[in-house]
């Protein structure tokens, strides 16, 4: 069981993970994207959907996409997505077929 749709962490799973690690790593970095999303994610020259992944905070899908799983908990917590929140949509792949079909 792995996280990630393809074979070997992709590229966009890269770009996730510097995004997440940068975020949560750089004492005023949190700040700035609570202040304004787009400003802080145009930094990165994100493709859309990762953007729009990471400010809807979709952790399905930053998992899917293969956000290292320490850096989505570190995203979780400094954002303050609830424990049981983000626990009850990593089950919800369980049965999902874009999980299971990867």
């Amino acid at each position: 069981m792995a996280n990630w749709q393809e074979a070997m962490p992709s590229t966009r799973a890269y770009l996730m993970d510097k995004v997440l690690y940068q975020l949560h790593h750089n004492a005023d970095h949190l700040e700035a994207y609570k202040a304004d999303p787009d400003a802080y994610l145009a930094r990165f020259d994100l493709p859309e959907d990762l953007a729009r992944t990471i400010k809807e905070n979709d952790v399905a899908r930053m998992y899917l996409s293969g956000v290292n799983p320490y850096l989505l908990r570190a995203h979780c917590i400094g954002v303050r997505i609830p424990e049981d929140v983000s626990l009850a949509a990593l089950r919800s792949l369980l049965d999902s077929k874009d999980y299971n079909n990867g």
